[in-house]
């Protein structure tokens, strides 16, 4: 999916985005609790990070499981729920926009990091950024995956771009005729025996980019490519100078010196360097190492302030509103409607137990949020 922030339209259905994530959810979850380090040893490894950071620190996403029902389409739309955590990662990724607004240099930067981490939300909230919306015309949000790919637009690459190139004005028929002209070279090349060696798609595929060119030239635009993988076939440098036997690079796409900026989003930390360079152009987003940032999602996720009978949120005996009591109504196993709630008699025991169950990776904590909490004597649930 690409869409550009000034197009409108509905919402997923979240329901539907929680079964597709869901189905695997288990596998996901056990390999979190693998992975996550133990509490000595991740003492400072945690801490937000920019460039530059120790390779000792990286989070290890060169061998992610490459489920396809863990990709959904993003969007660039804030989420309904308010974004907890990401003050650090934020700052610095407005300032890689916006520090030296004049600059005319083209510049890439690589958000990687493990699934569920938070590189989509980090880049919602700063493509929606007042200043970066005043800085950046045209602003193009590129889901690599996508659920309308166009019959036909079996190449991922042509894919992609005409997707671009969509959220730009470019209307399909101007599209359709771009792979016409394509048939037609390759078709003439046949028929007077030319030594013709590009396939059909890389004929179309060099005309798209330069259409793309095109619409982008002279523009300081923003570019954000969500989740980038391996089968996306997109692994040469942005920044790369391009030779004429390089024409379908998709570099190609970009025009150069009016200051235009492109952001990837990536699980695969070798793949992303393949894209934008080394660790300069780099920045790693860790679990969130934050106990309340952690707490917060997850009581976002899960419901809402509890209430008394008055509809007022409840107090404690000193009349202070109680803000670590959450509800929700919901459907209960036998059809009929209940009510789930977690008001910890020790929050802090609580706490500490979902950390250790979604190791710091906020969509883990919104899973878990999704399943109704068990109680015991000593109210260590979950």
């Amino acid at each position: 999916m690409v869409k550009d922030v000034d197009d409108k339209e509905s919402p997923p259905d979240i329901d539907q985005r929680l079964f597709l994530i869901g189905s695997s959810f288990g596998i996901k979850y056990g390999s979190w609790l693998n992975e996550k380090p133990s509490e000595s040893s991740s003492k400072g490894k945690n801490k937000s990070s920019t460039n530059g950071g120790s390779s000792s620190a990286t989070p290890d996403t060169s061998k992610v499981r490459r489920s396809k029902t863990s990709r959904v389409e993003t969007r660039p739309d804030l989420p309904d729920k308010p974004i907890r955590g990401f003050v650090n990662e934020s700052l610095f990724l407005k300032n890689f926009l916006l520090k030296g607004k004049g600059s005319e240099e083209f510049k890439t930067l690589a958000i990687v990091g493990k699934f569920g981490v938070g590189k989509t939300t980090l880049c919602q909230d700063v493509f929606n950024d007042k200043d970066v919306k005043e800085a950046y015309l045209p602003r193009i949000w590129v889901s690599m995956y996508s659920e309308e790919t166009k019959e036909g637009e079996g190449d991922q690459k042509v894919a992609v771009l005409k997707r671009i190139l969509r959220s730009l004005g470019v209307e399909d028929e101007a599209l359709d005729s771009i792979r016409t002209e394509a048939d037609e070279e390759k078709r003439k090349n046949a028929e007077e025996r030319r030594r013709d060696e590009e396939r059909v798609e890389e004929k179309e595929l060099f005309r798209l980019l330069n259409a793309l060119n095109s619409n982008l030239f002279g523009k300081k635009y923003l570019v954000v490519l969500d989740d980038v993988w391996e089968d996306n076939e997109w692994s040469q440098r942005l920044d790369g100078e391009e030779t004429p036997q390089e024409k379908t690079h998709l570099s190609c796409g970009f025009p150069k010196g009016s200051g235009g900026r492109v952001i990837v989003t990536s699980r695969d930390e070798g793949l992303a360097k393949k894209i934008v360079g080394e660790d300069e152009n780099v920045q790693r987003l860790f679990p969130r190492s934050d106990v309340e940032s952690v707490w917060e999602i997850y009581k976002d996720a899960f419901g809402e302030p509890m209430k008394d009978e008055n509809g007022e949120v409840v107090k404690d005996a000193a009349g202070v509103p109680m803000k670590d009591a959450v509800e929700k109504h919901v459907i209960g196993k036998d059809g009929r409607p209940t009510k789930w709630v977690v008001n910890p008699r020790y929050p802090g025991r609580y706490k500490k137990e979902l950390m250790d169950k979604s190791g710091g990776v906020p969509w883990a904590a919104q899973m878990l949020a999704q399943i109704e909490p068990l109680k015991n004597d000593e109210d260590k649930d979950m």
